[in-house]
């Protein structure tokens, strides 16, 4: 009973005497470009590919989406961009993939014109969607 008692202390000291380092479950590998943005009850992470966004030129975005309430990932997701200042959005519809829970692949995406352009990220969840929006300003 003794050596059964020592060796769960020894476990429980083993897991609490170097703590383990925190890992964010809503984090795109090989980030650090990644934007984040936190409404209702999502995080939403994402990465443009290429990093820098160009005028007029094609490029795709990952994205990963955590709820942060402990409710289920979201199974649907739509993209789309708009400049508020001149009424109009992007002149392509990307297509939008999930490539594995809560991670999302979209292509073909195109900011024709330099200036300010609002992402809008639509998060679906069976019947109900959550919008998610944030600027960006393109040079």
């Amino acid at each position: 009973m003794r050596s059964f008692i020592l060796g769960l202390c020894s476990i429980l000291f083993a897991s609490t005497s170097s703590p383990a380092k925190a890992s964010s479950p809503c984090e795109i590998s090989g980030g650090g470009d990644e934007n984040k943005i936190e409404k209702a009850s999502y995080r939403l992470v994402f990465q443009a590919d290429p990093r820098n966004i160009n005028v007029g030129k094609f490029f795709s975005l990952k994205v990963q989406i955590c709820p942060t309430d402990g409710s289920p990932l979201p199974d649907g997701l739509k993209i789309d961009a708009t400049m508020p200042m001149h009424g109009h959005g992007m002149n392509y519809r990307p297509t939008v993939k999930q490539t594995a829970p809560g991670i999302f692949q979209a292509k073909g995406l195109m900011m024709h014109m330099a200036g300010s352009w609002m992402y809008r990220f639509d998060i679906r969840r069976g019947d109900r969607s959550t919008r998610v929006q944030t600027k960006l300003i393109l040079k």
